[in-house]
C-alpha cells in the first residue's frame, strides 16, 4: 500500500462528506447483531447506502436495521425482497461430492498442478469431488472461495456456454457498475445482465456473512454456486448467492492472490 505523499504548502484534500457519512452508516450496521436474509452496501452512484431486507428476515433484526435507517435518514435506501438470500448449494459444469452439487468456477494452475476455483461454502469440510479430486482450501464466511485439486485432466482457461461451445478466459478484471456480464452454472446454464453495485455485504439466511461482493441482476440458482462471472474473455468472480433476482459474486482477483494460482491457459481448449 502506497503511503500518502504531501506537497509543501498544499493542504490534504478533505474526505468527502458523503463517503464519511456512508462509513458511519456501515459501522453502525456492522455493530448490530447478525440478521440473516439481509444485505447492505453503497449504491451504484455512491451517494447512499442500500439496505436489502428479505421478508424471511427475523423481525427483531429488521427493527434494529430500520432503526439505523431512520437514524441516518436521507443516507439509507431500503429495498425489500420476497425471496430468501441463500448460498446457492443444492445439488460452470456440475461438480458433486455425492451429497451436494456446485459449479466449477475457473480452471487455474500452480506449478504443474491443475486446480479449480469454486465457492468456499461448497468446499467447507474439504469434500472430495467425484471424478475431479479433493478440496484443498476453503475460505468462508467473511469471503467465499475455495480451491479443488483437479486430478482428472489439465482443464483449459474457458467457461461453458451451455450451447455446445465454450468461451476462452484470457484475463482477470475488476467489475465495474453498469458492466455487461454473464454467469455460467449447471442449474441455469449461461445467463447475462449487469453489475448493479460493488463492495456489498450479505448476511445469508443461515447467518453466514460475506463482505466485498459484486451485486448483479444476473439470474443464478441453487447449484450454480462457485460458477464463473465474466465479461467476454475476462474473468471477474464466482457465484456466492442471492435471491435469484439480485445475485452476488465473490471477486476473482482476491481468490487468485489468496491461493497463489494463475488462470489456466485457454490454448488447451479441445
Amino acid at each position: 500500500m502506497l503511503g500518502a505523499v504531501g506537497l509543501v504548502g498544499v493542504a490534504p484534500a478533505a474526505a468527502s462528506p458523503v463517503i464519511a457519512g456512508l462509513a458511519a452508516v456501515e459501522q453502525a450496521l456492522e455493530a448490530l447483531p447478525a440478521t440473516p436474509d439481509t444485505a447492505w452496501g453503497p449504491t451504484a452512484d455512491g451517494d447512499h447506502e442500500l439496505l436489502t431486507i428479505s421478508t424471511a428476515a427475523p423481525a427483531d433484526g429488521v427493527r434494529r436495521l430500520l432503526a439505523i435507517a431512520g437514524q441516518f435518514a436521507g443516507q439509507v435506501r431500503v429495498r425489500h425482497t420476497a425471496s430468501r438470500l441463500t448460498e446457492q448449494v443444492l445439488g460452470g459444469d456440475a461438480i458433486t461430492d455425492g451429497q451436494i452439487v456446485c459449479s466449477a468456477g475457473f480452471n487455474v494452475i500452480k506449478g504443474d498442478q491443475s486446480f479449480l476455483l469454486t465457492a468456499g461454502h461448497c468446499t467447507q469440510g474439504l469434500p472430495y469431488w467425484q471424478d475431479i479430486g479433493p478440496s484443498v482450501a476453503s475460505d468462508f464466511p467473511g469471503v467465499d472461495f475455495g480451491l479443488v485439486r483437479d486430478d482428472s485432466w489439465d482443464g483449459p482457461g474457458a467457461v461453458d456456454r451451455y450451447d455446445g461451445s465454450s468461451i476462452p478466459i484470457t484475463g482477470v478484471g475488476t467489475a465495474a457498475v453498469g458492466e455487461h456480464v454473464c454467469a455460467s452454472g449447471q442449474a441455469t446454464g449461461m445467463t447475462c445482465g449487469a453489475v448493479t453495485a460493488l463492495n456489498q455485504t450479505v448476511d445469508f439466511d443461515d447467518g453466514n456473512v460475506v463482505h466485498g461482493l459484486i451485486e448483479t441482476n444476473v439470474h443464478t440458482d441453487h447449484g450454480d454456486s462457485g460458477g464463473p462471472l465474466f465479461d467476454g474473455a475476462v474473468g471477474l468472480g464466482t457465484v456466492s448467492g442471492g435471491d435469484g433476482q439480485t445475485d452476488y459474486f465473490q471477486p476473482l482477483a482476491p481468490e487468485l492472490a489468496a491461493y497463489g494460482v494463475t488462470m489456466a491457459p485457454s490454448s488447451d481448449l479441445p
